[in-house]
Order: structure tokens, then C-alpha cells, then sequence
């Protein structure tokens, strides 16, 4: 029983530990991606102006 408890809840904090790191992995992807886009966005609407 013991064995049971501990392997439950190696199990279950994996897959929580998992799904916090995955989730913040994608949002540094996703900032990083905005930055790009807004960087983007400036370089061409200065370029215009020019």
C-alpha cells in the first residue's frame, strides 16, 4: 500500500510539474514570437514614414 501512495504521487506531481513547464514553454514561445512581430511592425512603419 505504501508503494501505491508513493508511486500515485511521484505519478501525479510528473504530470503537474509537466503541464506547468509545457505551458510555460509555450508562453516564452509565444512572447518571443509577439517581440518578433512587433518589431516588425516598427521597422516597416518607420520605413513608411522614411
Amino acid at each position: 500500500m505504501d508503494g501505491l501512495t508513493t508511486g500515485l504521487i511521484l505519478t501525479l506531481s510528473t504530470i503537474l510539474i509537466y503541464t506547468i513547464v509545457q505551458k510555460w514553454w509555450r508562453q516564452r514561445r509565444a512572447a518571443k514570437l509577439a517581440d518578433q512581430l512587433l518589431s516588425d511592425v516598427i521597422k516597416d512603419k518607420d520605413a513608411f514614414r522614411r
